[in-house]
């Protein structure tokens, strides 16, 4: 039996639209199914014991749904298969998922100042922080909020020095707009911001953006896109690293898988555990999951 978790107080149409129509999809093809809600199951795990029929888990949401998973669930311990579809307003993480259909996923810990924050994709401080404050505020959010409330951002943020240790080696760097630490190669919806970053690595990929001004970096976000900044040498850094530390002497928005928390100023990004998660495709499953639960008819 499979379990769908969704989550009804999604503000965004198309994540109610994805539940229907997954809904639907099991009926039509037999595939006996419970269907919850985020709201109904106070403690998935403890949930999950009392349901040994369950073998497979299909959790409809984006990025804030995974995080929300992540950081509240003890997913190393699930025995159930655990499939990941696109819903919601952010599916960055699920756009690194999809091409590799399923993985051994490295879940982050980020330790701050305020507390630890587990992330499947990716935490950031700085210009990428304040415009996920903006999109989170904004009340009719879709796939252009960030890059709309970028242009809010630019006017607000102010250039900052951040200092970087990666596996014990220091960085210094002056008039920085953000500094990404990155397991997917998305950010922002859509943007490949970690061109280099893969999902399964226990190493982490950390982007710098230094010495710019208002005029470049805008320039710099259109070539974000399609992951041509890696080219702007001399004012995009990568560095790659299973620890990574960030400090900056003024408490900043931060985000994590594009939550937002405020008040940080130190980060240290390490690995937390490991979970298989598979991307849930509707042909792979009529190839396989589909003979799972009929192969007796």
């Amino acid at each position: 039996m499979f379990l769908i978790v969704h989550n009804p107080l999604s503000s965004n149409k198309k994540s109610k639209k994805t539940t229907s129509k997954m809904v639907k999809f099991f009926q039509r093809h037999s595939i006996p199914f419970l269907l919850k809600s985020t709201l109904k199951i106070e403690n998935l795990n403890v949930f999950l014991d009392g349901h040994p029929k369950i073998t497979d888990i299909l959790y409809l949401g984006g990025d804030g749904s995974i995080n929300y998973l992540v950081n509240h669930v003890d997913v190393h311990s699930i025995k159930q298969n655990i499939y990941l579809a696109k819903s919601g307003s952010g599916n960055d993480f699920i756009k690194s998922l999809l091409p590799i259909k399923q993985g051994n996923v490295t879940v982050g810990n980020a330790h701050t100042n305020l507390g630890d924050y587990k992330f499947v994709n990716g935490i950031g401080i700085g210009i990428d922080s304040l415009i996920c404050h903006y999109v989170d505020k904004d009340e009719k959010k879709n796939k252009l909020s960030y890059f709309i409330n970028f242009f809010r951002a630019i006017i607000k943020y102010r250039r900052r020095s951040f200092d970087v240790v990666v596996d014990g080696k220091e960085y210094h760097y002056e008039k920085s707009y953000f500094v990404v630490v990155q397991n997917g190669k998305y950010f922002g919806g859509g943007m490949k911001i970690a061109p280099f970053a893969d999902i399964t690595d226990d190493e982490f990929v950390a982007v710098v953006a230094h010495d710019l001004n208002n005029l470049i970096v805008q320039i710099l976000f259109m070539t974000i896109y399609f992951g041509w900044h890696r080219f702007i040498k001399k004012r995009i850094t990568f560095l790659k690293g299973k620890e990574i530390k960030i400090k900056t002497d003024e408490p900043y928005y931060f985000q994590t898988d594009g939550e937002i928390f405020s008040g940080v100023n130190e980060i240290t990004v390490t690995k937390s555990t490991s979970k298989e998660f598979h991307a849930f495709r509707k042909k792979h499953f009529k190839q396989s999951i589909f003979k799972k639960f009929h192969s007796n008819k």
